[in-house]
């Protein structure tokens, strides 16, 4: 616990949960700053300034995840002010002066503490299970992913996805050589490719191949059903020899400590095959706007929620 003269801003913070409970019949301001990396309980005791908060933080990286609590002093004697998460999204707080407890923001404010706390801790030595320098590393690259989908989006509106397919795959094969430039020259590695650049190459050459032969935009919507169960397969085959090559190297773009390799594979064939066969129903079901809008939107939140259970599924088991 902490009572700063000064709260200066953390950098990159996302949203601040806010709970202003009374206590004694004084109104308790209570503050959760989260971030991606780092969370901050803020809380001003009554009758008192920002000068005199107290503060409880928590770095991801360094520190085992835990409950937010502060001792604070209040009319009717010290109160403990309890915050943690509610379920994946959202936090809970509570109030209590020794076993009673004052106020709560919900029935069950801290429901999703534990799954938290086995989701965020190594299962191989209960340290923070996720690596401080993986996110800075690996930056370039999401950025890169992110820029080459929305690139596709803005052409395939403003022309046809034939042209947005082959102008998207050329621009992502001109990363090569300027990669090799970064990695030839550049005083700091910058990493634009990710772990599995080699395979996103000759990915990328299959799918630009595939948008020039055929002219037709419906074949363009099913490029995505065929080259991502192509992947799926590269993932299913390295399984087979426990995944020393597919898996080792993807887990390097991971910020996670505990992952076996085997089954980070199998999680991604089945993750290729899943994202196939949804691209293959929007493609045959629904207009090239409603695809188009899927492909760059709506499948890079599917493809979030399938990765994170194939991750917390190839984490060590107890």
């Amino acid at each position: 616990m902490t009572r700063p003269t000064d709260l200066p801003p953390e950098p990159m913070k996302l949203w601040t949960y806010r709970f202003k409970p009374l206590i004694d019949g004084q109104p308790l301001k209570i503050d959760l700053e989260s971030a991606f990396t780092w969370s901050r309980l803020v809380v001003v005791p009554h009758g008192q300034g920002a000068s005199n908060a107290l503060t409880d933080r928590q770095d991801f990286f360094k520190d085992r995840y835990r409950l937010h609590e502060l001792e604070v002093p209040s009319i009717g004697g010290p109160v403990r002010v309890q915050v943690g998460p509610r379920n994946s999204w959202s936090y809970g707080a509570k109030v209590v002066r020794g076993d009673q407890v004052l106020w709560q923001s919900h029935e069950q404010p801290h429901a999703y503490l534990g799954k938290m706390q086995d989701m965020m801790t190594s299962r191989q030595d209960g340290k923070p299970v996720m690596e401080a320098g993986t996110l800075k590393r690996n930056a370039p690259a999401i950025i890169t992913d992110i820029a080459l989908g929305l690139l596709f989006f803005v052409i395939g509106k403003t022309s046809d996805l034939r042209t947005a397919a082959l102008v998207t795959a050329a621009v992502g094969l001109s990363l090569v050589p300027i990669q090799w430039l970064i990695n030839r020259y550049a005083p700091r590695k910058i990493d634009l490719l990710g772990g599995l650049a080699l395979f996103g190459v000759a990915m990328m050459l299959l799918s630009a191949g595939f948008s020039w032969y055929y002219e037709s935009e419906f074949a363009v919507q099913l490029k995505a059903t065929i080259m991502g169960s192509i992947g799926a397969t590269a993932f299913a085959v390295d399984a087979l020899f426990g995944g020393r090559y597919m898996a080792r190297r993807l887990a390097t773009y991971l910020a996670y400590r505990d992952l076996k390799m085997q089954r980070l594979s199998i999680g991604m064939a089945l993750c290729g095959y899943t994202m196939a066969g949804i691209n293959l129903f929007v493609a045959l079901n629904f207009s090239k706007d409603t695809w188009l809008y899927y492909t760059t939107w709506g499948d890079f939140i599917v493809v979030i929620l399938l990765t994170q259970w194939a991750i917390n599924w190839a984490r060590s088991v107890r």
